[in-house]
């Protein structure tokens, strides 16, 4: 995958059945939003871990932090396990000095989201913020 060219943006539109990506090194801003329902989330998500174990390895840390938003309504199973995987390469990151933080934003009233982002606040060692929204359109 030496092709790939990490300095440069990773953006994939959304579908009804996979999120919106964008990830955007120059401005330092991660974002995954929408659904993540994939028929198969490895082959769907693979380019995306693969651009990111690129850019883990090329990247020279910054003062600036690193901010990955993750904004999804609904998710799998399947995407679930990948998210933890997209989660530890910037665990990976913040081991090598750069400043991160991690976003999960979710519908103050969907409480299974807010579960699922406690769980992964656990399961990562790099700081990671709740934040509860009234508006989905916000």
């Amino acid at each position: 995958m030496s092709d790939l060219k990490t300095s440069e943006k990773l953006v994939i539109e959304p579908t009804f059945t996979t999120p919106e990506i964008i990830f955007d090194p120059s401005n330092n801003r991660f974002f995954i939003g929408g659904n993540s329902y994939p028929e198969n989330s490895l082959k769907f998500y693979s380019p995306v871990l693969a651009w990111l174990e690129q850019f883990v390895q090329r990247h020279t840390p910054r003062p600036e932090p690193l901010v990955l938003e993750v904004k999804l309504e609904y998710f799998n199973t399947s995407t679930a396990k990948v998210l933890l995987d997209l989660f530890r390469h910037f665990e990976a990151l913040h081991e090598k000095g750069q400043p991160v933080q991690i976003r999960w934003v979710y519908l103050q009233e969907d409480t299974e989201m807010e579960d699922a982002g406690l769980d992964y606040q656990a399961a990562v060692k790099v700081p990671f913020e709740l934040v509860p929204i009234n508006d989905p359109e916000a």
